[in-house]
């Protein structure tokens, strides 16, 4: 191991936050590589050292060739034999670091070779356990008499297994963390760390009308519960009110937003460095998710000045706790500082907390001071990578005591 800091390897199948990961480690001194199907044109934009990136790319292209020939359904049947090939030739590619933090789904093989080799590993699940998150999605869509397209088989006992080789699973919330605990997984084996966010980017703005816009983004699908956020929306009945959608849609979208309204309006999906624009327009950020590890785009919107509501199934419960403690208001609703969490799958609660927060300006005004001193906090990407950094070394440390 390094005199100054552990060497870490990243395994990821994409992107994810794994790129703004390995910046910041890049700066920590602890970056040995990083494996990925995206091509360095892209890692530099991040400011990944062209020599510390491993780019196979295949298993990109054949993802989206996936999704332009059979749409989302084939993309879900061939993501198994796709990963697959990326995870057999990460394996050999990882170099000779102190430790290897891989993407669920596609790790298996280098945590296998790392064990080999006596090198400690974890694992980073960012959303719910993999068996809690197809029960949730199963349910969700037979709720709306709809077929979800399952995770393959061969995906899910693959996950399994690399719950089993790690050190460690790094989880983002407690909402992923009690996944885990419900299907006997032991806590002392997970480590919890929330996002980060870029501050530089995301920053608060003056609103210039006098709309009650409520915002959400993301994909316009079942599993972000958008049938429960437009059913809320709707019975707040708030005046002068709007919802705005910004995102792809889903085959299923037109059924989650029913009859035309003319007080709902979609955007497509926008790159991320107009998104602190479109949160800028906003009074309320809302993520009703039915499942979602951790929602970026809580932060994202908080920092721009804007109170959000989350679903207990989004992260939202750790990232509202930052601003203060909650208190219990009516229909299961909880309100903190800078925003309020309900119940999942419950449109009502969802339209008690709209009509909460406009009820009042002096509340909806002090509920944007709360949302952007949460910003004054340290949500950064390094604050990410050093608890991390942190957690690598105690994981090293245990394994070398051994």
């Amino acid at each position: 191991m390094s005199a100054e800091q552990p060497q870490i390897t990243i395994v990821v199948p994409g992107r994810w936050h794994a790129f703004d990961l390995a910046r910041e480690l890049e700066l920590l001194g602890a970056l040995h590589r990083i494996v990925t199907n995206y091509p360095r044109s892209r890692t530099r934009r991040w400011g990944i050292p062209d020599d510390k990136v491993v780019s196979l790319p295949l298993s990109l292209v054949l993802t989206k060739l996936a999704w332009k020939l059979g749409g989302e359904k084939l993309a879900v049947q061939q993501n198994f034999r796709i990963n697959d090939l990326f995870a057999r030739k990460a394996a050999s590619r990882l170099g000779s670091p102190d430790l290897i933090h891989g993407w669920s789904g596609a790790a298996e093989p280098s945590l296998l070779a790392a064990k080999a080799r006596g090198i400690p590993t974890v694992l980073e699940r960012s959303s719910s356990h993999m068996l809690e998150q197809c029960r949730l999605l199963r349910e969700a869509y037979a709720s709306l008499g709809m077929r979800w397209e399952e995770t393959p088989r061969a995906t899910v006992e693959r996950e399994l297994r690399e719950y089993q080789l790690v050190d460690r699973v790094f989880v983002p919330s407690l909402f992923v963390e009690r996944t885990f605990l419900a299907r006997s997984f032991p806590a002392k084996r997970l480590f919890r760390n929330g996002f980060g966010v870029d501050l530089s980017r995301f920053t608060p703005g003056k609103k210039e009308d006098n709309i009650f816009r409520v915002i959400y983004a993301g994909s316009l699908g079942a599993r972000k519960g958008i049938h429960h956020l437009v059913r809320g929306f709707r019975e707040a009945a708030i005046p002068n009110s709007e919802l705005l959608l910004v995102g792809g849609m889903a085959p299923e979208t037109p059924q989650l937003i029913g009859s035309p309204d003319s007080r709902i309006r979609h955007v497509p999906h926008v790159p991320q460095n107009e998104l602190p624009e479109i949160y800028r327009t906003g009074s309320v950020f809302v993520l009703a998710s039915i499942e979602d590890g951790y929602g970026l785009v809580l932060l994202q919107a908080a920092a721009c000045g804007l109170p959000v509501i989350a679903s207990s199934n989004t992260g939202g419960e750790d990232f509202l706790a930052m601003s203060g403690g909650g208190k219990p208001l009516t229909n299961q609703v909880v309100e903190y500082p800078a925003g309020y969490l309900v119940p999942v799958g419950n449109a009502s609660s969802l339209a008690t907390a709209l009509c909460e927060l406009a009820s009042a300006k002096i509340r909806l005004s002090g509920k944007r001071v709360a949302a952007s001193g949460l910003a004054q906090r340290d949500l950064s990407w390094r604050r990410y990578a050093g608890e991390n950094l942190r957690e690598y070394l105690a994981v090293v440390t245990e394994r070398s005591s051994r």
